[in-house]
């Protein structure tokens, strides 16, 4: 079965204002449609936590994300998608210069990625545009700053570093999926 999920306005800073102000994602009559407030239509059916199925459509200005999983949505995956959403929906040049628009196969490896990082407890990252149509997934707490990088769904590294200790990695982020995981939780006090 699927069930409709109403997100609150996002706050951003004010260079994402900037950047996102002139192509807001309209509101739509269409129940799967992201927009502002987002509407994310997901498929729970009990079982274990596995994200089967991930689409993202774009008709014109509005962004339509189908996720299929076996549980409830968190929350925090909630507001990654409509981060990760809104973010399709700058156009070409969004930073004044020649930046490209973000792909879409970027969107979904990141929506995959933040599903397999969060964690209870663990707070949505902050979601970033790259110039050259990759996304940047971002937590900074007090305990540490993580940074992923995903160019192509096949380029993907990562950049984690510890404020006590002052020990960092910066990293491929095949074959280290496992140290990124530690990492998060490690920053993140779990």
């Amino acid at each position: 079965m699927a069930y409709p999920v109403v997100m609150p306005e996002t706050g951003y800073g004010l260079a994402e204002k900037a950047i996102l102000s002139e192509r807001l994602l309209s509101s739509s009559t269409l129940p799967d449609v992201l927009a502002r407030p987002a509407v994310v239509t997901a498929a729970v059916e009990p079982a274990s936590a596995k994200l089967h199925r991930v689409a993202i459509r774009k008709r014109g200005a509005e962004i339509s994300v189908e996720i299929q999983t076996t549980v409830a949505l968190p929350l925090p995956f909630l507001k990654s998608i409509k981060d990760i959403a809104a973010l399709l929906t700058l156009p070409p040049g969004w930073n004044s210069y020649s930046a490209k628009p973000i792909a879409r196969q970027n969107a979904m490896r990141a929506i995959g990625l933040v599903w397999d990082l969060l964690q209870p407890g663990i707070p949505a990252p902050m979601v970033v545009p790259r110039v050259r149509g990759g996304i940047q997934i971002e937590w900074h707490t007090e305990a540490g700053d993580i940074e992923i990088y995903i160019d192509s769904p096949d380029q993907i590294s990562f950049f984690a570093e510890h404020v006590q200790s002052g020990e960092s990695i910066e990293a491929p982020l095949a074959g280290h999926e496992e140290v990124l995981g530690a990492w998060v939780q490690r920053i993140s006090g779990k």
